[in-house]
């Protein structure tokens, strides 16, 4: 005996053609969250957060995205939210990062077909290695042999590579250690309260010198409080985002005052410091929180 009632049909049916309609007329809010390198306090880049229309259904990400999963339209939505993403950024400068999420499940869509952002760039004339895909964390990659291609084909043409949410998904270590990213972006949950928990701080520690001998960059996020953001830069994390810092926003939101504040404090505090690096270290040298130039620091020898 069916149960469903005809006032549940309906709804369903009612919900669907909404999330139709968003795909078909490109209803995506997009909203811009900095990334900042602390020790310059210049904005580095900028994640594209995305978002339904204002006051409905799917106006939540965690609304959205799972729904276009369940009915087989992941692809669909993400390429709308991408190109609406590069749309929306022409407000950044060409020597910023626009970081883009991709969820790791949309290589398996037969619809899927790489060459389809590189024209977007070349419609809004963005340059590739501006541009960083996030591969998020909270979804199992179940080939890595395919996704590697896939990674191969965008870095080819100039584009790096984030592991979004590391060290809340299913298999952190495996993820960075298989794709080699550029960055990888620690997620909330390390980072919530790191100022009074030592476990925590003992892992972000280890992820910090696991990634200085692969080369790459620590991206923290959900920086809420002071104490979070004077926790991580004495981790030495200099890159990093979150409320404290800024809340995502359109148009492209600027730094806090209180997150400029602190930083103004922490270079007075430490100017004409010396720093201590280990042999085995690289040095590198920021400007503006662009890195341009890197050495080992055995050549100083």
């Amino acid at each position: 005996m069916n149960n469903i009632s005809p006032d549940t049909i309906s709804e369903r049916i009612s919900i669907k053609d909404q999330f139709l309609n968003i795909l078909k007329n490109k209803l995506i809010t997009i909203h811009f969250q900095p990334i900042v390198h602390f020790h310059s306090h210049q904005t580095y880049g900028f994640e594209a957060l995305s978002r339904g229309p204002f006051n409905s259904f799917f106006y939540s990400p965690s609304r959205l995205f799972p729904y276009a999963e369940k009915e087989g339209l992941l692809y669909t939505l993400e390429k709308v939210a991408r190109e609406r993403a590069f749309e929306e950024s022409r407000g950044i400068s060409k020597e910023q990062k626009l970081f883009i999420n991709l969820n790791s499940q949309v290589i398996y869509d037969s619809q899927f077909t790489p060459g389809h952002t590189i024209s977007l760039l070349q419609q809004f004339e963005i340059n590739p290695k501006n541009v960083v895909f996030e591969i998020t964390e909270r979804n199992a990659i179940h080939d890595f042999a395919a996704f590697r291609n896939v990674l191969n084909h965008y870095r080819e043409q100039g584009f790096q590579i984030a592991i979004d949410d590391a060290g809340a998904g299913y298999s952190s270590l495996q993820s960075i250690s298989e794709l080699m990213p550029d960055y990888i972006k620690i997620d909330r949950s390390l980072i919530s309260g790191i100022d009074h928990n030592e476990v925590k701080s003992n892992i972000l520690e280890a992820f910090v010198s696991f990634t200085k001998k692969m080369n790459c960059e620590i991206i923290a996020e959900g920086i809420e409080t002071e104490d979070e953001l004077r926790r991580i830069i004495d981790l030495g994390i200099v890159y990093g985002q979150g409320f404290f810092i800024a809340r995502p926003d359109n148009p492209i939101p600027s730094i806090s005052e209180n997150a400029k504040q602190y930083l103004n404090l922490f270079e007075l505090k430490n100017r004409g410091k010396s720093v201590t690096v280990d042999i085995s270290d690289d040095i590198i040298l920021v400007q503006n929180g662009m890195e341009i130039k890197r050495q080992p620091a055995s050549s100083l020898l």
